[in-house]
């Protein structure tokens, strides 16, 4: 199935947000929205998909930093191992493994980011980008992404009310024909978000408030 040739890790990475009318489609279904761009350089093209939950910011950021359940809502993707995380900071390390259908290569990539808030606005964004070296040896049995960058942004409406913005563009590897991808390119923020809010509810995001993140009203974890 082709449709599976993306993956949603794309969640991990971080390219400036461009600006409105860069971005085409924008087709909204069952709450969330997709647009893609053209990516200067790439044949690939890169998307951003939103939608409105109601959720903690740190509800939020638990589920992302939850790897031993990202199989559970991270579209394609089988395991996220994480390989270093300095909570204080907010920076982490992970490898990603992705899913692609027979006959093509699984794929993996290393991805390094952070959790950042916003002191006035407590937006939470989360940008990250794929990383290599000898100390991330390839793996024989995945192809190993060349390229991949994106963004996590959680905008807190009012009313326990949060955007949630995800921003993405990657090159597989391989020899994935381009063009089969961009037909298929909304399917991974849209199937990853729709696991995401599926997720969402559980009290084990709802219930642990974590000390770096403020909430709205000033709450913050213990």
């Amino acid at each position: 199935m082709l449709k599976r040739l993306l993956l949603c890790v794309l969640m991990l990475a971080a390219p400036a947000m461009a600006a409105a009318d860069e971005w085409e489609g924008g087709k909204e279904s069952h709450g969330i929205r997709v647009w893609t761009r053209i990516e200067p350089g790439s044949a690939v093209r890169a998307f951003k998909a939103s939608m409105i939950v109601k959720t903690t910011l740190s509800g939020l950021v638990n589920l992302i930093q939850d790897t031993d359940n990202a199989n559970r809502w991270v579209y394609s993707t089988d395991r996220i191992l994480m390989l270093k995380q300095d909570v204080e900071k907010g920076t982490f390390v992970v490898r990603a493994e992705m899913n692609f259908p027979w006959p093509l290569t699984d794929r993996d990539v290393i991805v390094a980011g952070q959790v950042v808030q916003d002191e006035r606005t407590l937006t939470v964004t989360i940008n990250s980008h794929g990383i290599s070296g000898p100390e991330y040896p390839v793996d024989p049995n995945y192809v190993r992404m060349p390229t991949m960058e994106g963004t996590w942004i959680f905008r807190p409406l009012g009313s326990g009310m949060v955007e949630v913005t995800m921003i993405g563009h990657a090159d597989p590897g391989g020899h994935i024909p381009p063009g089969i991808v961009n037909m298929l390119i909304d399917m991974t923020p849209r199937k990853t978000l729709e696991g995401m809010r599926r997720l969402l509810p559980d009290p084990r995001y709802q219930k642990t408030t974590l000390p770096q993140i403020r909430e709205p009203g000033g709450r913050s974890g213990p």
